[in-house]
Parts: structure tokens; sequence; C-alpha cells
């Protein structure tokens, strides 16, 4: 029993020397055994621009978020994060809503048990109209952005993490394609 211990003792210390002499902190570790392998690489921004096909551009952080996809024909989908703590980013243009943050947040209420918060932030060259929701571990944010060219694009955001921080810079740096806001992050 006394062997089990120090042998014990011994792999915890050679895995802590390990982590310390390759910079790999707990968390990175706890990324790797729970299948994460897209959190942040830099805290130096690696910007770039992607022109979706519903119209809406954005410019993000290469090291914070993957590649924009097209979720669906008129949905551009920006994900970021791991199992941990991730963050998915729904843009689209459409006039199909008669009141998009009402809409979807009846739709949330009805499926799940949330509490509602006023959210607010600012894009460049816009108005902003947002609700944030909490569903237990969960948060949703919509937004609905109508910006200076006469242009609406609007957001939903589900994230299992507390920090909006990420989801705010991304917005910041999101805008209906040929009306480009002189304040958007520059591309490198």
């Amino acid at each position: 029993m006394e062997k089990t211990k120090h042998a014990l003792a011994a792999l915890l210390a050679a895995v802590a020397l390990m982590l310390s002499l390759t910079g790999c902190s707990f968390n990175d570790l706890m990324l790797y055994l729970y299948g994460g392998d897209d959190f942040t690489t830099s805290d130096t921004p690696d910007y770039a621009s992607w022109n979706g096909d519903n119209g809406v551009t954005v410019v993000y952080d290469k090291n914070k978020w993957q590649q924009p996809t097209m979720a669906q024909d008129d949905t551009l989908s920006v994900t970021g994060g791991n199992r941990l703590g991730y963050t998915v980013v729904l843009l689209q243009v459409t006039d199909q809503y008669t009141d998009f943050l009402a809409q979807s947040g009846q739709e949330l209420e009805e499926t799940t048990g949330t509490v509602k918060y006023d959210f607010s932030f600012t894009v460049p060259d816009a108005a902003v109209q947002a609700v944030r929701y909490d569903c237990g571990s969960y948060q949703t944010i919509f937004a609905q952005v109508d910006y200076d060219c006469g242009q609406t694009i609007y957001m939903t955001a589900a994230a299992k993490t507390s920090d909006y921080q990420p989801i705010i810079d991304l917005m910041q740096n999101v805008w209906p394609t040929g009306a480009t806001p002189e304040t958007a992050a520059q591309v490198s």
C-alpha cells in the first residue's frame, strides 16, 4: 500500500514537471482530454476576412474562431472554443421576422426554462437591440443589428461560457457585404 502511494505521488510529480517543462497548463491538459483542439493558440490576434453567401462579411480572429461556414443557405455560422466552453454564432440577413427578438425569445421560453436579462453592446455604424437568456449552464444571446447603410443582420449566439466578450468582439467586426465600417479590425 505504501509503495502504491509513493508510485502515485511520483507519477503526479512527473506529470506536473512535464507540464511545466512543456509550457502546457492544466487547462490545456483538460482540453486535450476532453477533445478540445480548437482553443486559443496565441494571444496575438490573427485576423482573416470571410464573405458569406448570404451577404454577411465577418472579420474573425483565427486564434479564437474557426473559419466561418454556411450552416444553411441563409445562415453564416462561426464557432469557437471546445467542449468545456464553446460558442456558436449564427448570422443571417432576412426580411422574414416581424420582431426577431420577441419571436426568438418566445420560442426559447416555450422549450426551456430560462431567465431573461437585458443585454447591450455597440457595433460600429449600427444600432443594436439585444437580449440574453440563461438556460442552466448555457447562455443565449439574440441581437438585431440595424446598420446605417439600411441593412439588418440578425444574430443568435449560444455559449457554454459566461464570457461574452468574444461574441461582442466578433459582432463589432460583422457587417453587410459591401458596407465595411471604418473601425473594423485590420486584416493582416
